[in-house]
């Protein structure tokens, strides 16, 4: 120790392992290679993202069920695969297609959902869906303290991915998405199979919006029909705002939600009780949300959710390290809300947009929580090494502000979904008079 301060100093090579069950020491992550840990993460949260920018357009140009089935089989290959590569860049590469999968498959379902049901049926359906992801982040915990090393435990984990092929061959189209291009026999096909009732039901044939919209794309091909679903989102001022809220509020929700998930370790918590104890927090969020949403309406739901999540990851920052289990408990309610936030944001922003662009809009706020995402394991690993609240202090802030801006949309609760642009007219608009409507 005298000499310490005149030693010459060594280049940081831990290589001894007590075991070689992780993907840490197989490719040796750690020392100048920890960034390479967070990568792992980043890169699914990257595919996620293109996931979201590619399925939304996909979807609405090609149908909701051409971009699930060409999801899942994505999906099939790219899961198993993880398993079985060698090569830590091909592992990326792998983890990377499951992201983009991952991202197709959740939005398309979602937005088939959306567009067969109504009312308080949606609301239910949707949040039921929802409930699949507790469900499935608490069994991983489980098969991962039982199941240690990390290629059994991918190839374990991916075997179900091959149960989608029942949706592939049973999931019908959408009949909203079937109207909004014209092929209304299909639409009345396809209804007639779900509510046999439909089959007397006169199918107006002179929607001129429909046509408009057929002639357009017809016209422009597809790479511009492409680009074009993205541009309408900001084709008026009105949707504009919108687009641009719901931009924050992906943000925002990915960021927090990762960062939850992710910090365990620097809260040190075992990390097989903290994961399945945020997977039961997160099943009862999503159960407390129903009600939440029935009567009280999606746009105070969702502000309160995001101001109070907001304000439990602030006061994180005045609890000492030490206090693990007040640490914990803390971290777990926000948890809580933060779930509560992704099983709603989603329903609130899909009734925002019209059919022809709904899938987009919903694809575009998915892709701004996987930037979220993508940055919450280098803010846990990195600036949460410097100071271990930072993390939480910075998706606090961001929380209470998005809060705000959510106030400024209008209720969405009761309201018939809009087919086509000319319909949003009639619709409530972004403005700051929203704010005192309660």
């Amino acid at each position: 120790m005298n000499n310490l301060e005149t030693a010459s100093s060594k280049p940081c090579q831990y290589y001894r392992y007590s075991n070689r069950e992780s993907v840490v020491t197989e490719w040796d992550l750690v020392c100048d290679n920890v960034a390479k840990k967070s990568n792992i993460q980043a890169v699914l949260a990257f595919g996620k993202f293109i996931g979201g920018l590619l399925f939304g357009s996909i979807s609405d140009i090609y149908g909701r069920k051409f971009a699930f089935n060409l999801a899942a089989l994505i999906y099939m290959f790219s899961g198993p695969s993880a398993a079985l590569i060698d090569s830590y860049v091909l592992f990326l590469f792998a983890r990377f297609l499951i992201g983009v999968a991952g991202s197709g498959l959740y939005e398309t379902s979602y937005t088939i959902l959306t567009e067969l049901t109504s009312g308080k049926t949606r609301t239910l359906l949707c949040l039921l869906m929802n409930m699949s992801y507790p469900i499935g982040y608490i069994l991983t915990s489980i098969i991962a303290y039982y199941i240690r090393p990390w290629r059994k435990l991918l190839l374990v984990l991916s075997l179900p991915i091959f149960g989608l092929l029942i949706q592939c061959w049973f999931l019908p189209e959408s009949p909203k998405w079937l109207l909004s291009q014209g092929r209304k026999k299909q639409a009345l096909m396809t209804m007639a199979k779900l509510v046999p009732s439909v089959v007397n039901t006169d199918i107006d044939n002179n929607d001129k919006d429909n046509v408009q919209i057929k002639m357009t794309k017809k016209s422009n091909g597809k790479c511009m029909e492409f680009l074009s679903a993205y541009t309408s989102l900001f084709s008026t001022l009105d949707l504009s705002a919108k687009t641009v809220i719901s931009l924050f509020c992906g943000l925002s929700c990915g960021l927090s939600y990762y960062v939850i998930a992710l910090n365990g370790d620097n809260i040190t918590a075992d990390r097989y009780v903290y994961v399945a104890l945020s997977g039961i927090f997160e099943g009862v969020s999503y159960v407390f949300t129903v009600p939440l949403l029935i009567y009280v309406g999606r746009k105070k739901a969702v502000s309160c959710l995001f101001f109070l999540s907001g304000i439990l990851q602030l006061i994180l920052f005045a609890i000492p390290q030490e206090k693990v289990n007040i640490l914990l408990c803390v971290t777990l309610v926000a948890r809580f809300f933060v779930s509560a936030l992704f099983s709603t944001i989603v329903l609130f922003i899909s009734e925002l947009y019209p059919t022809i662009i709904r899938n987009t809009g919903i694809g575009m706020l998915l892709t701004f929580s996987q930037i979220g995402s993508i940055i919450a394991p280098y803010i846990v690993d990195i600036l949460g090494a410097k100071a271990w609240y930072i993390p939480s202090t910075v998706c606090g802030a961001l929380s209470v502000f998005v809060s705000s801006l959510i106030l400024m949309l209008p209720e969405t609760r009761k309201t018939v979904l809009p087919n086509t642009l000319e319909e949003m007219k009639n619709i409530n608009s972004v403005k700051l008079s929203n704010c005192f409507k309660f």
